[in-house]
């Protein structure tokens, strides 16, 4: 799949909420705004048992000037899930965290 999943916290959430309807994510936890139909999926917390919002966007990565979570935590949730569609994100994430960084 090709879409971008976005935790949003304070007056980015409300924005996000000023979008589009709330709806229950997929994971059942939280509420979620999608945009752009599915493409953008803006949430108000992550998976069960993730970190909570703040600590998510505390500690991202920056790339480029983006904030990222970091690949460790994608990593993980999606080992976790194991579902079919992660797969091949698995396998990229950990050829990229494998190579040597510059």
């Amino acid at each position: 799949m090709n879409d971008l999943d976005i935790v949003a916290r304070a007056d980015a959430w409300k924005i996000a909420l000023s979008m589009a309807d709330v709806t229950v994510p997929p994971s059942g936890h939280g509420q979620m705004v999608a945009l752009f139909d599915g493409d953008i999926e803006i949430f108000d917390r992550w998976l069960p048992g993730a970190p909570n919002p703040d600590a998510m966007i505390d500690c991202a990565e920056m790339v480029e000037g983006i904030p990222f979570c970091p690949l460790s935590w994608v990593l993980e949730w999606k080992m976790f899930s194991s579902r079919e569609k992660d797969m091949r994100d698995i396998e990229l994430i950990r050829q990229r965290m494998e190579a040597p960084q510059p």
